[in-house]
């Protein structure tokens, strides 16, 4: 029954993105399948052995200490949306994908427990109980 409600919760968030024009977005890995098919956007990290580069790129976002490297891994993709889950999970979850150890203050942690303290780059759009969304800033 939990699971139903974390599906339905994430679902409602990714239809907010559904929109006539392209709109990549990051998410971690393994809720980037149901998020591009429910939102019609394509996420830059899916559970598929042909989107491996996208899934390293999203572990190393999420495992980020550097705004700088997080901003440029956005960029990179053009990602105009980040979903922000369980940081605990995302941060275990990343760090086993690269094989490194868990960094003291993830990208992750920030937004997803702190979201005021995130920098301007991510603006608050939006959250539930499962997560939260930002939307990517674009520089003038």
């Amino acid at each position: 029954m939990e699971r139903r409600s974390e599906s339905a919760q994430l679902h409602e968030l990714a239809l907010s993105l559904q929109s006539s024009e392209t709109r990549p977005f990051l998410a971690p890995w393994w809720l980037s399948p149901a998020i591009a098919y429910w939102s019609g956007q394509p996420g830059i990290a899916g559970s598929s052995h042909e989107s491996l580069n996208g899934i390293a790129e999203s572990a190393r976002f999420f495992l980020s200490e550097d705004w700088r490297k997080a901003r440029q891994i956005l960029e990179n993709h053009q990602a105009a949306w980040v979903f922000a889950y369980d940081s605990d999970r995302v941060a275990q979850n990343s760090a086993v994908v690269l094989g490194v150890g868990l960094p003291s203050r993830p990208i992750c942690r920030v937004m997803d427990r702190t979201p005021a303290q995130a920098p301007p780059l991510l603006l608050f759009s939006a959250q539930n109980q499962v997560c939260r969304l930002y939307r990517v800033a674009v520089e003038q």
